[in-house]
């Protein structure tokens, strides 16, 4: 079953650290030369790191935000939402339903509304499922007939036993607004929720909000890559961050990029690409010379999650790292394609950097613990957030897409 996301860990009262499961100052610079494509038409959006939305109440941190427009009806109701977090670790968009100003069509199967849990490692979001049409308002790139989940709908106050885990079904819970997912698969759950012997605990059958049993669920129905559905530049993203200090910046502006080799503003160029497993879009990750086979590039992390259990850990900033001195560390990537790429980054002490940079909302020094999952299983166990990717551009590629030769999904920088 495909992650969409990894961990969230409380930081006492310092912050809230979300994301899923970079570098960028500090990390290690990226050799070549960095050019930031320019927001506009026909297909780069503003991406901005910062504090986080209106309703959350501590600062978010290393979390990557776009502002998206919804519309219903043929466009006679229309909404702009703003801090929708970035998230190359999975598909799809969701939106907590605290910040819509009018009601979604619901969709159905049958008789029967359509909600999904959406299992984070750290926990989980229930919701309905609504149909809206999507506009990225710089670029002015729309996917109409998109579905969507609404993450913790008041009309949906039930959530099934069998949704595990933490609930993140506010606004400060979560993080975020919401969130777009941009990663290597088309549909956040695919072939393994449509037919028979789909998972208990993703998606729902509820002939009424408070009787939502687990069900099968078609692809098509499914919440699924917006990207996929733009007419041209439809095989990817590139997230595009400039470097950042280590001692952290208030804010960062970036752009995040649609299409992969369909422009001249999206091009590989002088990257290398590393093509991922098609079931879970992993690569190989070597650490401390210890080969992870499950390894990811992931903008909704909020830190570089691994496994190092001689780097002390913090004793407020549950799950992050402390050590007494800041690390330059290195990983090695391996693709399917047997492409291998350095990857270093740096780890500071959390604690340290967090009190010491209280205006700080991007901080590329940021490591944290990831349980190591046995090799085979869907757990991924080498996490390169955020933090990796300031000074770099990134590239996401879409399963049973091409670019340059390449057929996603991949990973590129």
């Amino acid at each position: 079953m495909r992650k969409s996301a990894i961990a969230l860990f409380a930081l006492s009262s310092l912050l809230t650290l979300l994301g899923s499961c970079g570098g960028g100052g500090g990390g290690g610079t990226n050799v070549i030369p960095q050019v930031i494509a320019s927001p506009g038409p026909p297909n780069v959006e503003p991406i901005m790191v910062d504090s986080g939305p209106a309703l959350l109440t501590s600062r978010a941190v290393n979390m990557p935000y776009v502002t998206i427009k919804i519309c219903i009806n043929n466009g006679s109701q229309c909404q702009t939402i703003d801090h929708i977090e970035v998230d190359t670790g999975s598909s799809g968009l969701r939106i907590l339903g605290s910040v819509l100003q009018f009601g979604l069509p619901v969709v159905t199967v049958g008789a029967n509304a359509i909600a999904e849990c959406t299992q984070f490692a750290d926990g989980s979001s229930f919701g309905p499922l609504a149909v809206v049409d999507m506009t990225l308002p710089t670029s002015q790139v729309t996917v109409k007939n998109l579905n969507i989940q609404v993450i913790g709908a008041t009309n949906y106050p039930t959530v099934p036993a069998s949704c595990p885990g933490i609930q993140e079904n506010t606004v400060d819970s979560f993080g975020a607004n919401g969130i777009l997912g941009v990663g290597p698969f088309i549909q956040d759950c695919g072939s393994a929720c449509a037919g028979a012997g789909f998972p208990s605990g993703y998606y729902y059958a509820c002939p009424t909000p408070s009787t939502c049993t687990p069900t099968a669920v078609g692809t098509s129905v499914q919440v699924s890559n917006p990207v996929n559905f733009i007419t041209t530049d439809n095989n990817g993203v590139i997230v595009e961050l400039p470097s950042v200090a280590s001692s952290g910046a208030s804010s960062v502006a970036g752009s995040l990029v649609l299409g992969i080799n369909t422009r001249s503003n999206n091009s590989f160029g002088s990257a290398s690409v590393m093509t991922a497993s098609t079931d879970l879009a992993f690569v190989q990750a070597t650490y401390n010379g210890k080969v992870f086979d499950n390894g990811a590039l992931d903008s909704g992390s909020n830190a570089v999650y691994f496994t190092d259990s001689s780097i002390t850990l913090c004793s407020q900033a549950g799950g992050l790292y402390c050590p007494s001195s800041t690390l330059n560390l290195s990983a090695t990537l391996k693709g399917v394609n047997n492409t291998v790429l350095n990857a270093p980054f740096t780890v500071g002490n959390a604690e340290t950097l967090l009190t010491n940079n209280p205006s700080a909302t991007a901080l590329p020094g940021l490591g944290g613990s990831i349980p190591s999952a046995t090799s085979g299983t869907n757990t991924i166990q080498f996490d390169l957030g955020l933090p990796f990717y300031f000074g770099r551009n990134v590239f996401t590629g879409l399963e049973g897409h091409t670019a340059g030769g390449f057929t996603g999904p991949f990973y590129a920088f």
